[in-house]
């Protein structure tokens, strides 16, 4: 089950993960804890969650988050699918190529890139 997607800003892709406010239901156990996350490539990741604090309260992911982003490469506007299958949280990002099929840009995963 998809909880959530998008596009990667600057800031996602280097510091912490902002997570769409309609997805914060799905971690609410989480608060102040960390997530275990497996990547496409069957590796395990700690995202803290977390809400951030002041002006704009909004959920983010901390803690291994920025490891993750500098170990995969991360850019802006790369696509993030955050998904849920048999009670393990799945991470999947890829990266829109200049090749296109059928007229639609192909997306390949960051690793291959």
């Amino acid at each position: 089950m998809e909880i959530f997607s998008k596009l990667l800003s600057k800031t996602d892709s280097t510091v912490r993960l902002a997570i769409p406010t309609s997805a914060q239901p799905h971690f609410h156990n989480f608060v102040g804890r960390d997530l275990p996350v497996i990547d496409w490539t069957g590796q395990e990741w700690s995202f803290r969650f977390s809400i951030r604090r002041g002006g704009h309260p909004k959920p983010v992911f901390i803690g291994d988050w920025a490891k993750f982003a500098r170990a995969k490469g991360l850019q802006l506007n790369d696509r993030l699918i955050f998904t849920l299958e048999d009670g393990t949280y799945r991470i999947e990002v890829s990266r829109k190529t200049h090749m296109k099929l059928f007229g639609q840009n192909l997306w390949i995963h960051v690793d291959n890139a």
